[in-house]
């Protein structure tokens, strides 16, 4: 019996997010009430509020478990821990796995990077992009780890960051035009190994 219960809060919870994201492509976030949610749910407000407190609740969370999705993504890339023992395959294939994780939330990611009356989420998303390449960078045993060396460091996991980003938003709006291979492909070779190079020599 529990366990066709806990199927049936799935599926719900998983229409209330489906309803959600399809309202965003089409109204500004401030202007959705959580009657036209539980609407487009097809369920009654009673049932949106079993699950979440209120739309800012269901933001958190859906961003949380798409986000989540990404980082593991990211982390289980490689078999590879060390950035200076990468090689042009490895980075394809973490590259190739960003994309493939955006791609299975496409409908979140098409409202974060478009919508800009939720702008933390893309502050979210942007952070968790530079919180990774950063602790990439800090187990290099290639790089100085003195006071100056890191102040150069967060330009460029800067200057990386906002270029991934920029490729992401891009793909997003054009998916149709590239294959998940090649916009990984382009991305490295744009990347190459020139910016570590020039940290090793700060």
């Amino acid at each position: 019996m529990s366990k066709k219960i806990d199927l049936r809060i799935i599926r719900t919870k998983k229409s209330i997010k489906k309803a959600f994201l399809d309202l965003l492509k089409e109204k500004n976030y401030n202007k959705i009430t959580i009657q036209d949610i539980a609407e487009e749910a097809m369920i009654n407000r009673n049932t949106f509020y079993l699950h979440y407190l209120d739309k800012d609740d269901l933001l958190d969370q859906l961003s949380n478990e798409c986000l989540n999705k990404l980082k593991e993504s990211m982390n289980a890339s490689s078999n590879v821990n060390i950035i200076d023992d990468l090689g042009y395959d490895e980075f394809y294939e973490i590259n190739k796995k960003v994309f493939k994780a955006i791609e299975e939330e496409f409908d979140f990611y098409k409202v974060i990077l478009g919508d800009e009356s939720i702008p933390y989420l893309s502050f979210k998303f942007t952070n968790v992009i530079k919180n990774h390449m950063s602790e990439g960078l800090d187990k290099s045993y290639s790089l100085k780890n003195d006071e100056r060396n890191i102040e150069h460091r967060i330009i460029y996991v800067e200057y990386m960051a906002a270029g991934l980003i920029g490729v992401i938003r891009f793909w997003v709006n054009n998916k149709d035009k590239y294959s998940i291979e090649e916009v990984s492909r382009i991305v490295i070779n744009m990347y190459s190994k020139d910016i570590l190079e020039l940290l090793k020599n700060c």
